[in-house]
């Protein structure tokens, strides 16, 4: 095999990726954001029919948690084009903030819920009938029940809560409606709180839901940009400055095509509104799924700038072996040499012949791999085959290369080979994926 080279990648349209990257987090964002304020918009109309001390709390409320979301989701989105190296370190953060603001709303809510109690022990002071003070608390844990039912994607970030709270309020209810106005005051206060409480954490848990969503699109996003300005790239080699375009999907016998595929159905998933991913599968995609397909990626390219650079050395070798067969045999190359299959990723083919017809095929063919290569000389001798003269070739071969810092031994072929090789016609019309004369 030649020496190894230094293959330098150049990268194509970096900004343009960016750029689309940039375009995409902004419009997801600006989705989240349409969606978060309609949702809003709708729950506030809902709760208007709170008592006056019960609204203010949900006010008071709804500010901390459209804050609170929007602290995330900036966070989420200042994420760069490079987000890939960062991901999970970007997760963890957005773990952190999501904890203190969940810790942070509860104890402000609490203490909200507990000046509220409090205006009504008040008022129950002020008021001759229990049950009417009763009454207006359960009103409340009705009217904040029906908005989370009907505004608030309960049952997605908190299932069942709700409905074990709704027994709760029949309960209540039907302490009002026997006149147990005690109990239901109790039931009431304590309904409240626990409605307020899921509230706050299914509003919340959409905004973790909604950043990490983000993340993930910005990373898939990023691996789908990549892997299209990846499908031809510039190659330079270090050594000599010579510069190719590289097929990565040809020389990586397909890997290109199978993580493009990969990556979209990311994509498709990620747009899936009817069944969306939870949480934990949008942590896997930006931990775990990208990351890998990413390694992957590099692999693929490194794979058929290996195999493109393998093929040309496939070509040289021929070359310097034909070189030395004709110095040491008198033989002289006959015909264009090809590629089986017209295929570079193939076996290389030459031909030498002597004047009495007899005629020397010279193979260099790639490895299991790809990326190294195997050199047979098949002899077809007019007269007697010459068994000392075959070894003699090969020993002058296997120097010459060694003289030259290659590494190769021309493999022993005993008897007479197979003659089809001798055709390289037909050997180049052969398909790529066709089998070779010889070969299983």
């Amino acid at each position: 095999m030649a020496k190894a080279r230094q293959l330098r990648q150049v990268q194509r349209d970096l900004p343009g990726m960016l750029e689309s990257v940039r375009q995409a987090q902004e419009q997801q964002a600006a989705r989240d954001r349409a969606a978060v304020q309609a949702r809003q918009d709708e729950l506030n109309g809902k709760l208007a029919a709170l008592s006056a001390h019960a609204r203010q709390v949900e006010e008071t409320t709804s500010q901390r948690i459209r804050a609170a979301t929007a602290t995330i989701m900036n966070e989420a989105k200042k994420a760069n084009a490079d987000l890939r190296s960062e991901t999970r370190h970007l997760i963890e953060q957005q773990e952190q903030r999501f904890n203190t603001a969940l810790s942070s709303e509860r104890a402000e809510r609490r203490h909200d819920v507990h000046k509220l109690q409090q205006e009504i022990e008040r008022d129950r002071a002020t008021r001759a009938d229990l049950l009417a003070t009763a009454q207006a608390v359960v009103a409340d844990a009705r009217v904040l029940y029906d908005a989370i039912d009907s505004n608030l994607p309960h049952e997605r970030f908190a299932p069942g809560r709700l409905s074990r709270l709704g027994r709760d309020l029949a309960l209540a209810e039907t302490n009002i409606a026997t006149g147990a106005a005690e109990a239901a005051l109790s039931h009431g206060q304590t309904l409240y709180l626990n409605l307020g409480d899921l509230r706050a954490d299914v509003e919340l848990e959409d905004a973790k839901w909604r950043a990490a969503h983000l993340t993930a699109l910005t990373v898939v996003t990023e691996l789908v940009e990549q892997i299209s300005g990846s499908e031809r790239i510039d190659v330079v080699d270090d050594e000599t400055g010579n510069s190719a375009e590289l097929d990565v999907d040809f020389w990586s016998e397909g890997e290109l095509s199978k993580i493009k595929t990969l990556a979209g159905q990311l994509s498709a998933r990620l747009s899936d509104d009817a069944d969306p991913p939870s949480l934990a599968e949008l942590t896997n995609i930006s931990e775990r799924t990208v990351v890998s397909l990413d390694k992957s990626l590099s692999e693929a390219i490194a794979m058929a700038q290996e195999r493109q650079w393998a093929s040309q050395v496939r070509v040289n070798m021929a070359e310097h072996v034909v070189s030395v067969l004709e110095h040491t045999t008198g033989y002289e190359l006959e015909g264009e040499p090809v590629f089986a299959g017209d295929d570079q990723r193939a076996a290389f083919y030459s031909k030498l012949k002597d004047a009495d017809d007899s005629e020397i095929v010279v193979e260099v063919a790639p490895d299991e791999t790809g990326k190294s290569c195997a050199i047979r000389v098949l002899s077809y001798e007019a007269g007697t085959p010459n068994e000392y003269l075959r070894g003699a070739r090969a020993r002058a071969i296997t120097a010459s290369l060694g003289a030259q810092g290659l590494t190769g031994t021309p493999s022993a072929e005993p008897g007479e080979p197979d003659p089809a090789f001798k055709d390289l016609a037909q050997l180049r019309r052969r398909s790529a994926a066709g089998a070779v004369p010889g070969r299983s």
